[in-house]
């Protein structure tokens, strides 16, 4: 396609050079798509960035400074977006970067042994820990910053959340979204499919136990300064998001009966169709669609005289922010953050269930309920596990789960599932802890969790 030329016209972005008008199909989209027998596991980490005097969150610039001093040891690359520096990169796929509100994310590339995932966190974490001790900042491993509200946390200079920021929190349930993207930290787990039907299995599954994990791993009942009434204030955010792009936005796909499996990529693409554009890059400028149109409109008749191309649709579907994401493998993201021990056992215990037969599992929690999902999750904001689905508690349900993911590890993996187990044998949360203790300041909530 040929490079774009533009201009400004009474404000509104027209094109010199006109792109290639082509109607932008579904199909177009199944490329992205493709199975992998590799049965890889990724892990992105997000952690609160504090200050160790204020305990809020410090000035960027020291947080920069961070990154800087951490590239520059390990010979990684800085990631800018235009003059702000947003992260670094090593050759291997591995990355750290900033969030909106200077939330500091790992994201590490894909291994096949949980070891090797803790080789390298271990090595970034405490190399950026000790860093960021040179500049009183340190890390706070929980779901949501505990100090201060999400008008006192200045947004990242970053081009794409300042679009978001603007048009997010304007749509239907989407009052949370400033919340959300200042003081939000979360776990998520990435995991392979190898085609559709493993990729329909799996998607399904993880969303039906979603909510008892997200209860499980709750850790952020403390927010602006106090101890609230919610075991995840950072789930509550993301219910209140943008019900067009978050919570079980896609759950028709898993009601088609037939061809359910070989039409499952085109069914997830077409919900993916009905979300409204937020923007679209055209030669590293962003250029805002404010959710005027969905990405549907958008293929079919352009926008202010652009048109859909593949790579705007692969950007469209990651604005979309369910809790189990579907990309070219499988984005597990509803948990709050918790110290690395329990981000490695999240990362067994996905890896546990995918050597499952998706079926069986399906089969056997049939009394949870896909359409039921939503309901759940609004229950295990406050209730947590305490919920009850028939005759079985979150709890019982959590447990079980585990130990289906226990017998499908090796012996060296069932190692890190040891500390959910313990949390499973008192059947106290991180969550529960911190209410039972009765926090009253997040001083004490730091020494606590630390």
């Amino acid at each position: 396609m040929q490079n774009l030329i533009t201009e400004k016209q009474s404000g509104t972005e027209r094109l010199n050079k006109p792109e290639i008008k082509k109607q932008f199909k579904n199909s177009d989209a199944l490329k992205f798509y493709k199975g992998s027998n590799d049965s890889l596991v990724g892990l992105e980490y997000e952690r609160i960035t504090l200050d160790r005097i204020t305990l809020g969150v410090p000035e960027y610039d020291k947080v920069a400074k961070v990154i800087e001093h951490f590239a520059k040891i390990l010979n990684w690359e800085l990631i800018f977006d235009n003059d702000t520096i947003i992260g670094a990169k090593n050759n291997s796929g591995t990355s750290i970067s900033l969030e909106p509100g200077l939330q500091f994310e790992i994201s590490l590339a894909p291994k096949k042994s949980i070891v090797d995932i803790e080789t390298e966190l271990t090595k970034i974490i405490s190399l950026l820990d000790k860093i960021a001790k040179l500049y009183n900042i340190f890390f706070f491993e929980a779901g949501i910053n505990p100090s201060q509200s999400d008008d006192e946390i200045k947004l990242l200079e970053k081009n794409r959340y300042k679009i978001m920021d603007k048009y997010l929190p304007l749509r239907k349930k989407g009052e949370f979204c400033p919340k959300m993207m200042r003081k939000t930290a979360g776990i998520q787990v990435n995991i392979d499919y190898k085609n559709s039907k493993d990729a329909y299995l799996k998607l399904k599954f993880f969303n039906i136990i979603s909510p008892f994990m997200t209860a499980l791993f709750a850790s952020s009942p403390f927010e602006n300064g106090h101890l609230t009434r919610n075991k995840s204030n950072r789930a509550l955010a993301w219910l209140y998001t943008g019900s067009e792009r978050c919570n079980l936005f896609y759950k028709n796909v898993f009601e088609h009966k037939f061809g359910k499996y070989n039409n499952f990529f085109k069914n997830y693409i077409s919900e993916v169709f009905k979300v409204p554009v937020l923007f679209i890059e055209r030669e590293g400028r962003l250029i805002p669609f404010n959710c005027a149109i969905t990405f549907a409109e958008y293929a079919k008749n352009g926008y202010n005289g652009h048109f859909a191309t593949y790579e705007d649709y692969i950007l469209h579907q990651s604005l979309t922010f369910p809790n189990v994401r579907l990309k070219n493998y499988i984005e597990i993201r509803n948990h709050d953050s918790q110290n690395p021990r329990m981000a490695l056992g999240l990362c067994a215990f996905y890896k546990g269930l995918s050597k499952c037969n998706m079926e069986n599992l399906l089969k056997h929690f049939s009394y949870l309920k896909i359409n039921d999902v939503e309901n759940y999750d609004r229950k295990i904001i406050t209730k947590g596990l305490d919920i009850k689905i028939s005759d079985k508690t979150g709890w019982d349900i959590a447990a079980e789960l585990f130990n289906i993911s226990r017998k499908k590890l090796s012996a060296m993996d069932r190692f890190y599932l040891e500390p959910v187990f313990e949390m499973l044998k008192s059947r106290k949360t991180t969550a529960d802890l911190i209410m039972d203790y009765n926090i009253s300041s997040v001083g004490d909530l730091v020494e606590f969790l630390e």
